[in-house]
């Protein structure tokens, strides 16, 4: 069976699944980095270990990692607040994510027997969690491989044009996985109405530039909603595909 299991790092919390065979030998496996604790894995836990176990999906560490704070961990730079009753986002995006590279992948990769290089290692996240992962894979493209985004926060000011001066086209050993739904946004009045159209908008971009479409997955799936229900349906698609 799958075990979960806790850890505190430099004032980190971790939540890591571990697949079913790992207490039976010395094999090492491919890591995936999932933002918000792993709530996304933990939705599909059962769904997981039998895909583990079924062969469906190729056996992985899953590293659940718990926010200080969305917001600020999420955001790759500063924005208002979408309204006066939220909190602005504090874009401390770099900042956590240098606490991934430079402690929390290191101690994971000391105390767990992993696949260290980037083609086996991952990072995935759901809405903003989402956006930080690609923002990920932008900044550190040397140690992340593998990218699955569930329902990105697309609308965020200023991640377009961020991502059209990108070089794509360089980035061809990078494996993406996009998902979104059909119906995310569609009732918003800020800037969470752009959800869909940017998305779309954003793989248009990427393979514009010359990225191989088949190491672009994209899914849309008509009457999808913003919702932990989607991400986790979702959730073995991308790391199948992923990793297969």
């Amino acid at each position: 069976m799958s075990k979960w299991v806790q850890e505190s790092v430099n004032g980190w919390t971790l939540h890591l699944l571990l697949p079913p065979s790992y207490t039976e030998g010395d094999r090492h496996y491919p890591v995936v980095y999932i933002q918000d604790g792993g709530a996304v894995a933990k939705a599909c836990s059962n769904l997981l270990d039998h895909s583990f176990r079924s062969g469906k999906l190729p056996e992985l560490i899953l590293v659940g990692i718990e926010p200080h704070n969305r917001n600020d961990d999420y955001t790759p730079w500063p924005v208002p607040a979408l309204h006066a009753s939220f909190s602005a986002f504090g874009g401390q995006g770099s900042i956590y994510l240098k606490a991934i590279t430079e402690q929390l992948k290191p101690y994971v990769d000391s105390s767990y027997r992993t696949l260290a290089d980037s083609e086996n290692t991952g990072i995935l996240g759901c809405s903003l969690g989402g956006l930080i992962s690609l923002f990920a894979a932008m900044e550190f493209p040397h140690i992340f491989g593998k990218v699955g985004t569930l329902s990105a926060s697309m609308w965020y000011e200023g991640f377009l044009d961020y991502m059209s001066d990108y070089s794509w086209a360089e980035r061809r050993g990078l494996k993406l996985y996009m998902y979104v739904g059909s119906l995310e946004g569609v009732y918003k009045v800020n800037a969470q109405a752009q959800m869909l159209g940017n998305t779309r908008s954003a793989c248009r971009m990427i393979l514009a530039q010359g990225y191989p479409a088949e190491r672009l997955n994209y899914v849309e799936e008509e009457g999808g909603t913003h919702d932990l229900l989607f991400f986790a349906k979702h959730l073995p698609e991308a790391l199948s595909w992923l990793y297969q």
